[in-house]
């Protein structure tokens, strides 16, 4: 398991290690979120990195990534005291085989593979790291097909940009909530997805229930404050959002009502009654 598993899955527990006044002060700054705050950033801001990592930054990715032109040092020393971790997102032109070892030696987490990105890439050999795969919306039937078998793909994570504005999002439809819903339960591994805009608590609240794991801010281009109170405005609508296990479900098909991990008792069948006999004359 790598540290963006293990960040992903700690985000949905609350508190902290540490004893006495300064370990209650650190249980109370971490409360449960049902997903994940990620920003991308270019390798250059380091401002940013620094500012969204003081606001509770999970993990960062660094896009555009090869192992000859970009040096990750600077965002090492960026989070060399933060628990906030970071990654890598390959370049569409990335080739040559070590890929993932090299961002690991560099002091990546992880690294996202582009569509583009050849597919030895995923089989490389590297322990303790995640591999987070590209995957697009579907858009039809033949779509989700498809996202099922990439299901099959040998990676812990998925990755999917969301282009719809904060607005709809929180205005979601029956109909359009139901489809995204599929798309996150036709994984068998946890979702990430990149937002159009910061989103705010209703849209926030939304992407949680439809079962995404973490949300993604892009935030190249963007003004060190900027980015930084954005990341803190998602963070804390998550921490008000309930955190619910997404493995339960209480409701069986055909609409009937049942508890986690007990069977339905079936309904006692009632004969019919038996017909008087005619009467003869």
């Amino acid at each position: 398991m790598g540290k963006l598993i293990e960040k992903l899955q700690q985000v949905s527990q609350s508190g902290g290690g540490g004893m006495g006044f300064f370990g209650r002060a650190r249980e109370a700054e971490r409360k449960a979120r049902p997903a994940a705050v990620l920003v991308s950033l270019g390798v250059k801001d380091v401002a940013a990195v620094e500012a969204v990592a003081k606001q509770g930054a999970d993990a960062v990715i660094v896009t555009g990534w090869t192992p000859q032109s970009a040096d990750l040092s600077a965002i090492k020393n960026a989070l060399a005291s933060s628990p906030t971790i970071y990654g890598v997102e390959l370049a569409a032109n990335v080739s040559g085989d070590g890929v993932l070892k090299a961002a690991q030696e560099a002091g990546a987490s992880f690294a996202v593979l582009p569509a583009s990105a050849p597919a030895r890439i995923l089989y490389e050999e590297v322990e303790q790291f995640d591999r987070v795969v590209t995957l697009d919306l579907p858009g039809d039937d033949m779509g989700l097909l498809l996202l099922r078998t990439q299901s099959l793909l040998p990676a812990q994570v998925a990755l999917m940009r969301l282009d719809m504005p904060s607005a709809a999002l929180a205005n979601l439809s029956v109909a359009d909530y139901a489809k995204l819903r599929l798309v996150a339960e036709s994984l068998r591994f946890p979702l990430l997805v990149v937002v159009k805009e910061a989103a705010e608590q209703e849209a926030t609240s939304m992407l949680a229930r439809l079962g995404v794991d973490g949300i993604v801010l892009a935030g190249a281009g963007m003004a060190a404050a900027t980015l930084g109170a954005q990341v803190q405005a998602v963070r804390e609508a998550l921490e008000h959002t309930p955190v619910h296990d997404k493995g339960d479900s209480s409701v069986s098909l055909g609409g009937l009502m049942s508890a986690a991990g007990t069977s339905l008792t079936p309904p006692t069948r009632r004969e019919p009654e038996r017909e008087p006999d005619p009467e003869h004359e």
